[in-house]
């Protein structure tokens, strides 16, 4: 398991007792001499030469690294017009980056192992054109590497400037190469540093979390008293003493409260219409395995998808058992590896792969040539451009057809505990009825999309034929649904190809529905046939009655 920390150095006396001290001897030498295209420094131990694990990059000597790093600044403010006396050339100002690469020693790996991911870490993050001295320290009973990297670019002799997201790059680019070798990879649930992502994050995720464990209690619990206590064992606090209802996550870093009004317009999460929503429900999970129940419900959620796409093997650039390193372009001139893991890919026989994704997820795009071109990417953007560079079809699953047998699992929940006449009953079967119309909604979208796909697909073969039909009217569609001329007939036909395969796949899941739900409603129309027609029992009886 790699951790990574990180100093900025801002004096020049920090700057030269951290070289010294992370080039001590004592804490780098090796047990043995290593022949190493590194050249690293010997050094006698009992009469025994041995390798010191310290290496540089761009450095001449890395006994005079402290040296050179500044050299190359003077170089650099002379370059540009600054003071280049050393006061005025370290006043405020960073001179070098410090990171601490620590390892666990369950991972197994030798000195000479960490300290090459170290140096391949340091090169990629910098790009390889910043001076450099690594050096793996064998003395705290754990192998860690500390490097100290000079803030100025050796070709540009501009400033390395660290970013809100250069620490996510260094942490995913030392996951890679760690990975590579074997060692433990921390998952990161919370994958923070980007922009966009930390936006989504905080406008979203705690409300979707609130929202998904408050549908949950909504349909498991039978008052409001049951409700307060299974919300605690779900770890959400609730404040019903105020104008709004509020709601807080206990087991995630939510500072302020979330009112109901913003989790539904329609008051859904109110005090009034909890308690009216609570009052239909007859069968609900116990307290004693309400949170297992609903880590199960997510687990499953979890292993849903919504896009499929096989991957060949030449776009795998490296496989691990932690998930398998893509090669892909993502924009012009920007080539890179994404990591998808293993929990989201199946290998098939034939040594291809199929990857399972949502369209919000989110992957961390790693160019190993220019660090800050690394970003985070949409499951959707990931999934085209692969699709993209090898011409498979995108197998997209509808959302609907989550949604139907998440219906069909409810039901079939009722049912199972004999409730088939209560409000709690009902009422999913007004959800079905919903659902269905929502489905069928859908299937008249996806063929509008088939429609128009189709006229743009004609439209194009007929431009590109060497014998068309009616070039003028052929331009006039495209024009009119604003199709370039030049788009590849065959690119529109691959997506027709892939719509109608969703297509089909929700025909059949609603065709089934509906099916089992026409016999279920024949049913319930002869059951509360009999129950308002007596028998001819209870006939006599009250014939003898009167």
């Amino acid at each position: 398991m790699v951790v990574t920390k990180v100093k900025q150095i801002k004096s020049v006396n920090k700057l030269s007792d951290g070289l010294k001290y992370i080039e001590d001897g004592a804490k780098t030498v090796g047990t043995e001499l290593i022949e190493s295209k590194l050249n690293f420094p010997v050094k006698m131990v009992d009469g025994q030469p041995v390798s010191q694990l310290v290496s540089g990059n761009l450095i001449i000597d890395v006994e005079s690294a402290y040296s050179e790093f500044m050299q190359l600044k003077q170089l650099a403010n002379i370059a540009k017009g600054r003071p280049i006396n050393n006061e005025d050339l370290v006043k405020n100002d960073v001179l070098a980056h410090h990171i601490i690469q620590s390892f666990d020693p369950g991972d197994n790996l030798t000195p000479e192992q960490i300290h090459e991911i170290g140096r391949k870490t340091a090169l990629e993050l910098t790009g390889g054109n910043h001076q450099f001295v690594i050096a793996t320290h064998m003395d705290k009973g754990h192998l860690h590497n500390h490097i100290y990297i000079n803030s100025t670019n050796s070709v540009t002799l501009n400033k390395f400037r660290w970013q809100k997201g250069t620490k996510k790059a260094l942490e995913q680019i030392s996951d890679k190469y760690a990975d590579l070798l074997g060692a433990k990879i921390l998952e990161r649930k919370n994958n923070f540093g980007h922009k966009e992502y930390s936006a989504y994050q905080r406008e979203n995720v705690f409300k979707l979390e609130i929202k998904s464990r408050l549908e949950f209690l909504l349909k498991h619990s039978t008052s409001l008293a049951d409700f307060q206590e299974k919300v605690k064992a779900l770890n959400l606090a609730v404040d019903f003493s105020g104008k709004f209802t509020k709601y807080k996550l206990l087991d995630k870093d939510q500072k302020r409260n979330t009112r109901d009004s913003t989790l539904s317009k329609k008051g859904r999460y109110s005090l009034e219409q909890i308690e009216e929503r609570l009052a239909k429900n007859e069968i609900v999970h116990p307290l004693d395995i309400i949170k297992s129940e609903y880590d199960k419900e997510q687990a499953e959620k979890a292993d849903d998808f919504e896009i499929r796409v096989k991957i060949e093997p030449w776009q795998i650039e490296h496989e691990t058992d932690t998930g398998i390193y893509l090669q892909m372009q993502y924009g012009i001139a920007n080539q890179g590896t994404v990591k998808i893991p293993s929990r989201l890919v199946d290998k098939q026989d034939d040594g291809s792969f199929d990857i399972f994704i949502k369209k919000s997820n989110f992957f961390y795009f790693i160019n190993p040539d220019n660090s800050s071109s690394n970003k985070f990417m949409k499951g959707s953007t990931l999934i085209n451009q692969l699709a993209y560079e090898n011409g498979e079809y995108i197998l997209t699953k509808n959302p609907n057809i989550s949604k139907l047998d998440l219906l069909v699992k409810e039901y079939n929940y009722l049912v199972s505990h004999g409730v088939s006449e209560s409000d709690q009953f009902f009422e999913l079967r007004d959800r079905f009825i919903e659902q269905i119309e929502e489905t069928h909604e859908s299937l008249n979208r996806l063929d509008n999309k088939v429609e128009r796909l189709n006229k743009i697909a004609s439209a194009l073969e007929d431009v590109h034929a060497k014998n068309p039909i009616d070039v003028k009217a052929a331009s006039q569609v495209l024009e009119e649904l604003s199709i370039l001329p030049s788009v590849n007939p065959k690119e529109i036909e691959k997506q027709v190809v892939e719509v109608s395969i969703e297509r089909k796949a929700l025909k059949e899941k609603f065709d089934s529905i509906v099916k089992d739900f026409t016999q279920y409603e024949k049913l319930e129309r002869h059951a509360k046939a009999r129950r308002q027609t007596p028998t001819l029992d209870q006939k006599t009886t009250d014939e003898v009655e009167r």
